[in-house]
């Protein structure tokens, strides 16, 4: 059957007042059957169909409640999806990256190939180290030991970890402890709180010594970053997490490992996080979004 040409409405050769498209039959409660004209234009047709032809159109069959009920179980889906969506990038990455660290964590503590490494020194930029202290996952100490710089230790920087010129004075210096902090760092992981820093200051003393670079950076693991993943304490601006000092360290080398380790223990035995689904309860959910 071809089918009647028409042009745009407000043209000559409109079409007539009984003839409606799709979305106009779907307005009035019909559902399209076979067209009996149509407007032709540039990109797509328009199909027009005959209101007062049944052979057109005929009315939209209601629903079962069978099918009113899986409508609405689809919507609410529909809107759970994008709920969680939109839950996810505001705050549910957090409760997934706090799963991590505390399966991280937990790794740990079933593997032994790693230490825990401190130092104290005489400050920050070119500085050099007065204390250094390595334990194993036993906690167990390998090594705890003054170290004399170079330099003398600022008054403003002894009054932090309590290490003054007199204590280091008979101490061995660097390049002396070389060979036993290689020994002990030797085929091993090396967790540091704040690794960057410590592996700089490491570093700065190979090199102002002469001595083989320790190459910690690839093996080792900055558990300042795991525990503020797992603190969850996100920053919005700088789009991180935000550090916190070390719980449980006193500012020196030994003190600080042990406080280290103390640390991984409990983000491994933090069970509310790892066995939290991801997406998180409903309830939870909404407190943390406030």
């Amino acid at each position: 059957m071809e089918l009647t040409k028409y042009s745009w409405w407000g043209n000559p050769n409109e079409p007539p007042e009984h003839l409606k498209t799709k979305k106009q039959l779907g307005e009035l409660g019909l559902s399209p059957l076979k067209p009996s004209g149509v407007i032709e234009t540039r990109k797509y047709d328009v199909f027009l169909y005959d209101i007062h032809n049944p052979e057109c159109c005929r009315p939209k069959r209601k629903p079962s409640p069978k099918q009113l009920e899986t409508l609405a179980a689809n919507r609410l889906k529909a809107k759970i999806k994008r709920d969680y969506r939109e839950w996810y990038r505001e705050v549910g990455f957090i409760e997934k990256d706090r799963v991590r660290a505390v399966k991280w964590a937990r790794e740990q503590l079933s593997q032994n190939d790693w230490v825990i490494l401190d130092t104290e020194t005489t400050g920050f930029d070119n500085a050099e180290i007065v204390e250094i202290a390595i334990i194993d996952r036993t906690e167990e100490t390998l090594l705890d030991t003054l170290i004399k710089p170079t330099v003398p230790i600022p008054a403003e920087v002894t009054e932090v970890h309590g290490i003054s010129d007199a204590m280091v004075v008979d101490a061995p210096t660097f390049p002396e402890l070389y060979p036993r902090i290689d020994a002990a760092l030797k085929d091993k992981r090396v967790l540091i709180y704040n690794s960057a820093f410590d592996i700089q200051i490491l570093n700065y003393c190979c090199r102002l010594h002469s001595l083989p670079i320790l190459k910690l950076t690839k093996r080792s693991d900055c558990l300042m970053e795991w525990a503020a993943q797992w603190r969850g304490y996100w920053s919005y601006y700088y789009e991180d997490y935000k550090y916190f000092p070390l719980p449980d360290g006193n500012h020196r080398a030994l003190g600080d490992c042990t406080a280290a380790l103390k640390l991984i223990k409990k983000m491994a035995a933090d069970s509310d996080q790892i066995n939290c689904p991801v997406p998180i309860p409903e309830s939870k959910r909404k407190s943390q979004s406030q």
